[in-house]
């Protein structure tokens, strides 16, 4: 019984390592979803940004800016889609593996209140046995 609650915790340990890692990645992928939400931003900002333009040079320039920073505006929300996605996936495993977790906890207890119950039974019969000694002896005297 013994080895079976050190190869459960030994297992538990493992999980409970799986969820660290799955934390930190959680953790890395909202910062990663938050840094194109604040790319967009700053690029909107951009994209409204006006200078008074007096020659049609200038005028070119700024339309091919601004197309510019509306293709790069859709490649972040594109990859924002993608980051968002991956962060959900990435939650659903994290979710399964602290499920695993604590059910293998949850066997842990149970096995360990199984063992301390037969560690009880074992001193509740030597008990026993010392008190029929203690009686028997009693009656032959």
């Amino acid at each position: 019984m013994k080895q079976q609650i050190e190869v459960l915790s030994r297992l538990a340990g493992l999980r409970g390592s799986r969820v660290q890692q799955m934390l930190g990645r959680v953790t890395y992928q909202q910062n990663l979803c938050q840094r194109y939400r604040n790319n967009i931003v700053g690029l909107g900002r951009l994209c409204s940004y006006t200078v008074p333009m007096t020659t049609p040079l200038q005028r070119d320039n700024q339309q091919r800016y601004k197309d510019t920073l509306h293709k790069m505006v859709e490649l972040q929300q594109r990859e924002l889609v993608l980051a968002e996605e991956n962060l959900a996936r990435i939650q659903g495993e994290l979710l399964a593996a602290m499920r695993s977790e604590k059910v293998v906890a949850q066997v842990i207890d149970t096995k360990m209140q199984q063992w301390q119950q037969l560690l009880a039974q074992q001193e509740q019969k030597i008990q026993d046995g010392l008190a029929a000694q203690a009686w028997w002896r009693a009656q032959g005297t």
